[in-house]
């Protein structure tokens, strides 16, 4: 018979006889377990375990001619030896003094917990829960505890740094001359006295040398799968970064359980002193991937995710934490597009505030240009649209709501998404009544297909769409109505997740008009709709109850514009938006303009990165 020491729990190892031995080697093999000093039965999986420290007596009592104890691999007892005492003890004082009441309010217990985590590993961890639980805050908290080691470094994919800026001012009220967002090459200066350096990946090789020489002691690698691959220069850059720290925080919704050799390069990061070599690991944890593919399979899966589990990563599925969820969460994404894909937009804003400034424009014309900048911030968008979109594809394996409203949007999402070789469906104005329905049966049905890209207008009613649930907007409407009936797309009878709902605000274009129109409406951002908490949703027919009284409330003020016959039909509550150009407005007015839109309300309580 043979005999096997597994990694169990926190400090344990599990004894594993097979071999088809009979009835007698098996009571044998249970004796001699028992004898081990330590020695307990696990009530849940019926094993007998022993400490770390009776390892060898445990082994020593099972040697003999009747078992063939196996080896414990090298990297198995390095994990185990690994001690977090110190840690561990500081854990709730660090906690209890670092992290403000305010924003332990506003997390949910498993985030909570994951920031402890955290602390009794020492800020060597790697945060992999699902995309919508929260991983920034959770980062945000840590930053908290590590306040007095800073600065720190945040690294982000592009698309994601205005939403790191938003997030410490938000999270931790940090004065945003703090913080360097670094945008090019050029920017190095930016990082001399500042204390929360936020630098996207792409310029990290440009901007090495300025960060070696900062020597940060806090790093945050925000969706740090970007790092998975070992050979990338990227890799091979920020690798050092991270295991010089003292404090290192990855961040990822995929941590690639089921092809563990994209882990490695962030575990040899994290805790390199396990992790030393890429060959013990594939050899150990990546074995199975066929004769022409080197360590691109996945073998003693159960092992490797005991040790990681007790060394470094926290992961929570939606699923496990689904009671602690509102069903519906909304957050407001913050993009910054390239001032060359500005040119436009600053062009119509300037027409706009010279039409105002002469005090004779007609209300036709201030539609018409409020419509082409409403046009233009699309064309603006697309590009870091589309960066957002590859960063959530890339950080998650389910699937997503995309909508927009300007066909150039559209268009621009599915070209990327055919170009990226992503599966989708497309309903828009176009589509043919009789096709819908086997489009959304085939995202319904068809697990390949990840994205369904939809019109506000065209696919906001109507349709079925649970096998999201991830609602994600490119762009605004003028019409919260709208709004509220493509997000319950996903979040309608058969959904079995909470909604996320993420809309993508690119500065300087016309979101923050619209964003800003509606401002007082808003307490925040992420409430569950209605305020209900909890993994039931509401009955389809409350739902549509409910979605007619919003409907009505919602209803712009009673005004009958002449219609344009622009391609983009102007709504009417754009006359409330054109208003606020004015120059002349006092606030006072502003606020009052926008009393007569109802927007549902919003809690930053319930926020979700």
């Amino acid at each position: 018979m043979t005999v096997e020491f597994v990694p169990h729990g926190v400090d344990r190892f599990a004894i594993v006889v097979g071999g088809g031995g009979g009835g007698d080697d098996v009571d044998v093999a249970r004796e001699r377990a028992r004898g081990v000093a330590g020695a307990t039965v696990d009530a849940a999986t019926r094993r007998w375990t022993v400490p770390r420290e009776a390892l060898a007596r445990a082994r020593e009592a099972f040697a003999g001619e009747a078992f063939a104890v196996k080896p414990v691999p090298g990297i198995v007892l390095r994990a185990m030896d690994v001690k977090f005492d110190a840690f561990e003890r500081a854990c709730e004082a660090t906690y209890a003094a670092k992290v403000s009441k305010a924003l332990d309010a506003k997390m949910f217990d498993f985030q909570r917990e994951g920031v402890r985590y955290a602390l009794r590993r020492g800020g060597r961890v790697l945060i992999g829960d699902e995309m919508g639980l929260g991983k920034t805050v959770q980062a945000c908290a840590l930053l908290s505890c590590y306040r007095d080691e800073c600065p720190a470094l945040i690294l982000v994919p592009t698309s994601l740094r205005e939403c790191w800026r938003n997030a410490l001012q938000t999270w931790l009220n940090v004065d945003d001359g703090d913080i360097a967002c670094v945008a090019s090459g050029n920017d190095g200066d930016k990082l001399i006295g500042s204390t929360f350096d936020i630098v996207p990946y792409s310029l990290v090789v440009k901007l090495l040398d300025r960060l070696q020489r900062k020597r940060y002691q806090v790093i945050v690698a925000d969706e740090s799968h970007f790092l998975k691959d070992r050979k990338t220069k990227r890799t091979a850059a920020v690798t050092p970064l991270l295991r010089d720290a003292r404090r290192a925080i990855c961040l990822t919704g995929t941590p690639a359980l089921n092809r563990p050799i994209e882990l490695f390069t962030q575990l040899a990061a994290i805790v390199p002193r396990v992790f030393t070599t890429v060959s013990e690991f594939g050899n150990r944890y990546c074995q199975g991937g066929g004769p022409f593919a080197m360590w691109s399979g996945k073998s003693n899966g159960e092992e490797l995710h005991a040790i990681i589990s007790r060394l470094c990563m926290v992961r929570r599925l939606k699923k496990d934490v689904l009671t602690s969820l509102p069903a519906k969460q909304r957050t407001q994404v913050w993009l910054t597009p390239e001032a060359k894909d500005m040119a436009q937009v600053k062009a119509i804003k300037a027409q706009l505030e010279k039409l105002r400034a002469a005090g004779n424009a007609s209300e036709f014309e201030e539609k018409r240009l409020v419509n082409a900048l409403y046009a233009a911030s699309a064309n603006a968008k697309q590009d870091v649209v589309n960066e957002y979109l590859e960063t959530v594809i890339e950080g998650s394996e389910a699937k997503f709501l995309f909508f927009a409203h300007h066909t150039a949007m559209l268009d621009g999402v599915s070209q990327f998404l055919a170009k990226k070789k992503i599966k989708f469906i497309r309903i828009d104005g176009s589509t043919a009544s009789t096709a819908r329905g086997a489009l959304v049966d085939t995202f319904q049905k068809d697990d390949t297909y990840r994205v369904a890209v939809l019109s506000i207008i065209a696919a906001g009613s109507g349709l079925t769409l649970t096998a999201a649930s991830t609602v994600i907007f490119g762009e605004m409407s003028w019409t919260p109505g709208h709004l509220i009936q493509a997000e319950d797309r996903a979040h309608r009878i058969g959904q079995v997740s909470n909604v996320l709902v993420q809309y993508l605000h690119a500065k300087g274009t016309i979101d923050d008009i619209i964003w800003g129109s509606i401002n007082n409406k808003l307490e925040g951002l992420g409430q569950v709709l209605d305020g209900h908490r909890g993994k039931h949703l509401e009955t389809e027919e409350s739902l549509q109850r409910k979605e007619q009284r919003k409907l009505s409330d919602a209803s712009p003020p009673n005004r009958s514009p002449k219609k344009s016959k622009l391609s983009d039909e102007i709504d009417p509550t754009q006359r409330t938006i054109t208003e606020l150009f004015s120059s002349q407005a006092t606030q006072k007015s502003k606020r009052d303009s926008t009393n007569d839109i109802e927007w549902p309300s919003l809690d930053e309580n319930n926020l979700a990165f």
